[in-house]
């Protein structure tokens, strides 16, 4: 269940800085997000038992990443 509304959040970090990597068809002075994986399946559970799982993001590119909000839904 996580896993299917995760996608919808990266898609939208990709829209977001999608434009920043427009410049004259190169990259400059942008920061590039990148995630390893974007998506996880949890194994099963009993009732009641808590999960947690990392997502790692990590800026490629050679300008500052800016990460202002982060919500879980």
């Amino acid at each position: 269940m996580f896993e299917k509304k995760l996608k919808p959040l990266v898609y939208f970090i990709i829209i977001l800085f999608f434009p920043c990597f427009l410049h004259s068809g190169q990259l400059k002075n942008v920061p590039v997000i990148h995630m390893n994986k974007t998506t996880h399946t949890f194994p099963t559970v009993f009732e009641g038992e808590r999960l947690s799982h990392d997502f790692i993001v990590s800026n490629q590119g050679s300008a500052d990443l800016e990460i202002k909000d982060v919500t879980q839904q």
